[in-house]
């Protein structure tokens, strides 16, 4: 190949490149980057988790061993936090052990919260134990020998609920035709977005449209363009504040939208309170434990109990949290806590737990559960906490 050839090579090498440069729309380009990480950063969640992030679904038939709470088919996003920031409560996903479950992902809350000093730091354990009253009455035990689940094993705790959205990924998991399908689906349709031409357009003007305003910013430095676009920008703002007041036409539209918004403060609570769940009164009816005798638990006691209360769905009130405590003598010996991502309604059957320091509980004494329930009002009133109080006789 001669020099001249040679030349004539990257002359036209040199022409593409920069016809494929100037042909780069930036917006486009940038969109679909954010586009396609949204994509990928979800997909890999779904299947192995990406900066700590992971997305989890209840695939247990209804009724879950966190049913009433949560259900076959929600779907969480959970955090791989540090263990200090895992508190009593929280749901955690971990990964059992037992030669049942082993491998398999469990969703549960947190019920104890232990932590030993093993010469280089405090090291983490869990235990926890469902909702559902009627399936989880012990804690789970994480490798057949204890209880403790170690913080290595948690995968992490929920951050966020997505309801029922995970029967999407089940239906999915059991129908290889219909992935097939959606597979060979977007594979197709990013054929057609890759090899599909270009509608006409008239090439010459919207070049020389361009140039035209290429030529009229480059006569502007860089700091006249941007002091002309905020002092631009500041009076159309001055304009916009003033015709709001003095325009006829501006006037009643801002009559209009603070009446709305007026509206919206005051009679929302009194349609919610007309569309109430009838006949419910926000409280705790009573309390079970679900034995007449205590569970010992590895150096621990542990009391399975019942919670009856019910919640009148109101928009206004929402319920969300339980503190509970367990009291002898007056002293608080241990405490649990129960939350959840969304607002409750109606009549709840709940299952609670209490752990206790074998050392410190006395099971020849009366045992206090005390709650402490919180009521949040987005109109009046901040907080109200309610509380309900029941002490159970000694086993027999």
């Amino acid at each position: 190949m001669s020099s001249s050839d040679d030349k004539t090579l990257k002359e036209k090498i040199s022409t593409f490149v920069k016809k494929f440069i100037s042909d780069i729309d930036a917006k486009e380009v940038a969109i679909l980057i954010i586009f396609g990480l949204i994509i990928f950063m979800v997909f890999k969640m779904m299947l192995g988790g990406i900066f700590g992030l992971s997305l989890v679904v209840i695939e247990n038939p209804s009724p879950t061993s966190m049913w009433p709470t949560y259900d076959q088919g929600d779907m969480f996003l959970i955090y791989k936090c540090s263990p200090e920031k895992i508190e009593l409560g929280d749901v955690i996903v971990y990964v059992s052990d037992t030669s049942r479950n082993r491998g398999i992902l469990i969703i549960h809350r947190v019920v104890n919260i232990t932590k030993e000093d093993k010469g280089n730091g405090l090291e983490y354990f869990f235990r926890v134990s469902g909702d559902n009253p009627n399936s989880n009455t012990y804690v789970d035990s994480y490798d057949g020998t204890t209880t403790l689940i170690p913080y290595e094993a948690v995968v992490g705790k929920t951050v966020l609920l997505i309801r029922k959205i995970g029967y999407l990924r089940l239906w999915l998991a059991d129908n290889a035709v219909v992935r097939y399908i959606l597979l060979a689906a977007v594979i197709l349709i990013g054929a057609y977005l890759i090899l599909s031409p270009d509608k006409k357009k008239e090439e010459k003007e919207v070049a020389s449209e361009k140039f035209d305003e290429m030529q009229k910013k480059e006569k502007k430095e860089f700091k006249v363009r941007i002091k002309e676009y905020f002092v631009t920008k500041w009076k159309n703002t001055k304009k916009w504040f003033i015709e709001l007041f003095i325009v006829k036409k501006q006037r009643i539209k801002l009559i209009i939208f603070c009446s709305i918004i007026l509206s919206l403060v005051i009679f929302i609570p009194v349609i919610d309170n007309s569309i109430r769940t009838q006949g419910i009164t926000t409280g705790i009816d009573d309390i079970t434990i679900l034995s007449p005798d205590y569970y010992p638990l590895e150096d621990m006691v542990y009391v399975p109990f019942t919670i009856y209360f019910k919640h009148d769905g109101s928009w206004n009130q929402v319920l969300k949290c339980f503190t509970t405590e367990g009291i002898q003598n007056g002293t608080v010996l241990a405490t649990s806590a129960w939350w959840s991502h969304y607002q409750v309604e109606g009549d709840r059957t709940l299952g609670g737990s209490l752990v206790f320091v074998e050392s410190e509980f006395n099971g020849s004494l009366a045992l206090t559960i005390k709650i402490t329930y919180t009521i949040k009002h987005r109109f009046g009133s901040d907080l109200v906490d309610l509380e309900y109080e029941e002490t159970f006789p000694p086993p027999i």
